[in-house]
């Protein structure tokens, strides 16, 4: 593989994807890796974004040594807050790098240059909507201020409900049954669970409320309601309706596509795109205007 090579990276609360791509964005290589949030574990994402980007230049066969020539395109999680993107991109060798959060990567690779909605929902949470060239977003502020609507957020709830049904406020359940038994049915251990859960491990609580509300648990059905009238607040927000489509991105994004009220739920559109394309578009682009080394 001779010639210039664009890396680009997606960096979330779950997991790093990486593609090593030729110059007009042909992927010839791609990995995952672990979790990426400059927010909330800054070393860790470096390392793991490090450890993912060796593993896609080992799986092309081609020498880490190419990377100063090469150039990369990285949207990771809370890249948008503090100096956690300058301190990454000074710690990459490449001929040119960009760091930016995960939003821009989605938008690019989902909406492209048109009109819509998007709702990213993964381990944590973003809104954007486009019309006519006008951007309007909502959240990305990480878990302690936002993520609503999102896998951790999602989780969290679901341990001050447990607390909340242990207390004797409101019913026990069976999911509530089946978090206090994971707890020792304690609720000491789930309150110093919370004291040093990742958004990680808050997250890896969504599938089960999931499963349970489509079972027909109350709690996990109030829980998701509660979610459900949060996104169609800020649905509301971004006048998601002149935008005639709206993308359901993420694990958690997805599974409120059947549970939207009617409207927006017949304005859901399936994307062709994700971050990670978004990231490659985004790498050409910056390879052309980037002078040959």
């Amino acid at each position: 593989m001779n010639g210039r090579h664009i890396v680009a990276v997606d960096g979330g609360g779950t997991r790093t994807r990486v593609a090593l791509t030729t110059a007009d964005g042909r992927i010839i290589a791609q990995v995952e890796g672990g979790f990426a949030n400059l927010t909330s574990d800054f070393e860790t994402s470096r390392q793991n974004i490090i450890q993912a980007i060796e593993a896609v230049y080992a799986a092309a066969n081609r020498p880490a040594g190419a990377a100063p020539s090469d150039i990369a395109v990285l949207g990771i999680a809370g890249a948008n807050v503090g100096t956690g993107a300058e301190q990454l991109s000074t710690s990459l060798d490449f001929a040119s790098v960009q760091v930016m959060s995960d939003r821009e990567i989605t938008i690019a690779g989902v909406l492209g240059d048109g009109d819509g909605t998007l709702v990213q929902a993964g381990t944590g949470s973003f809104f954007v909507s486009r019309f006519q060239g006008q951007l309007s977003q909502i959240g990305g502020w990480g878990l302690q201020l936002g993520d609503d609507c999102g896998g951790a957020w999602l989780g969290r709830e679901l341990l001050r409900w447990t607390l909340k049904a242990h207390d004797g406020v409101i019913e026990t359940t069976e999911l509530v049954r089946r978090v206090l038994a994971r707890f020792g049915n304690s609720p000491s251990q789930i309150v110093l669970f919370a004291k040093t859960a990742t958004p990680q491990d808050f997250g890896a609580f969504a599938p089960d409320i999931f499963n349970a509300r489509d079972a027909g648990d109350r709690v996990a059905i109030r829980i998701i309601d509660i979610a459900l009238a949060d996104l169609d607040v800020i649905l509301e927000s971004l006048d998601a309706r002149r935008t005639k489509q709206i993308h359901l991105r993420g694990s958690v994004g997805e599974r409120y596509a059947p549970l939207l009220r009617g409207d927006f739920r017949r304005m859901v559109v399936k994307s062709t795109g994700d971050g990670l394309s978004g990231a490659v578009d985004l790498g050409v682009k910056l390879l052309q205007q980037t002078p040959p080394g």
